[in-house]
């Protein structure tokens, strides 16, 4: 059975068949991968599962557009993918960041790494451990299996640029929805420009981040660090959860092992932070850290060696 699709008002000269709207998905991501300084002809491993999980379909559709050779492997396999990189002398791994390191220390080698799947850039210092494990360059990726790929980095790892001609992006304040100034944090809403099966309008997808209107483009300047689910309001603030595990685990603490307790003494909220680690001499200035990174500060910060983490503990009445 045939389809015709009716042409969306902007979209002058697209061809409005399955087949067209397929090809532009794949457009899309051929561009951002070719900015990030993916060649046609390299060798690229994809360490992303092809099940019902989209993150390996996402990369391999543009990677192919763009010519690359691409070697869908998935995820694990450790020794296998060790293997393959090697005797294919692969450039170009896309990779979780952690799976990344993994196989970096144990001795994989590549120049150009794409980084996707969990947070990197806004994870003080995690680029830098995963460089030096692949002894590459690490650019970072966000994409949804709701929306396809958003943004990439380019060799400047200056922000992820977004796939402007792909999506429109928009950071709203999680509770009223209202847009929030350029540079103020908030969570991220796409809406597709071309995509006509199925496409998203002003698509709230519960991410964290910030957003910088430059002369060449729209990035995301400090990448993607948190999710709206579970946010409290300390003090007048808004405070995400996940974004303080992110916090945690960009200085080295054990972000699966804390405790985040909330409570009132003489009518005013306290916040207590407690996380499993080696004692440290730095308490004041991470502290200090934690005051500028969240605008509130943190009445008791501890750091134990045998804390047993209980999450979020928000014991006001």
């Amino acid at each position: 059975m045939r389809v015709h699709l009716t042409p969306h008002p902007g979209a002058a000269g697209f061809r409005s068949t399955p087949r067209a709207l397929i090809s532009r998905h794949m457009d899309a991501p051929a561009l951002a991968f070719a900015w990030a300084g993916i060649r046609p002809g390299d060798h690229v491993q994809v360490a992303f599962g092809y099940h019902r999980f989209a993150g390996g379909w996402l990369m391999q559709d543009g990677l192919e557009t763009l010519g690359a050779k691409t070697i869908p492997f998935g995820p694990g396999e450790t020794e296998a993918q060790l293997d393959t990189l090697r005797r294919l002398k692969v450039r170009v791994l896309v990779s979780a960041p952690s799976f990344a390191q993994k196989l970096g220390e144990a001795g994989a080698g590549v120049e150009l790494l794409i980084a996707a799947g969990e947070p990197m850039s806004s994870i003080e210092g995690r680029r830098e451990r995963v460089q030096s494990a692949l002894k590459c360059s690490a650019l970072d990726c966000y994409a949804t299996s709701e929306a396809g790929l958003i943004a990439l980095e380019t060799p400047a790892q200056d922000g992820m640029k977004v796939l402007d001609d792909w999506v429109y992006v928009e950071v709203v304040d999680p509770e009223s929805g209202q847009p929030v100034q350029d540079g103020a944090r908030g969570e991220l809403v796409v809406t597709h420009l071309s995509k006509q099966a199925m496409p998203l309008l002003r698509f709230r997808t519960g991410d964290l981040t910030r957003l910088e209107r430059r002369m060449d483009g729209t990035y995301l300047p400090g990448g993607v660090f948190g999710h709206v689910s579970g946010m409290l309001k300390v003090k007048g603030v808004k405070l995400f959860p996940r974004e303080v595990a992110f916090w945690l685990a960009g200085h080295g603490l054990d972000h699966l092992q804390h405790t985040l307790r909330i409570f009132t003494s003489g009518g005013t909220d306290r916040l207590h932070l407690s996380v499993r680690g080696e004692p440290r001499a730095d308490l004041a200035g991470l502290q200090t850290d934690f005051q500028n990174r969240f605008a509130i500060r943190a009445d008791e910060l501890t750091i134990e060696p045998d804390h047993q983490g209980q999450g979020v503990q928000d014991q006001r009445r």
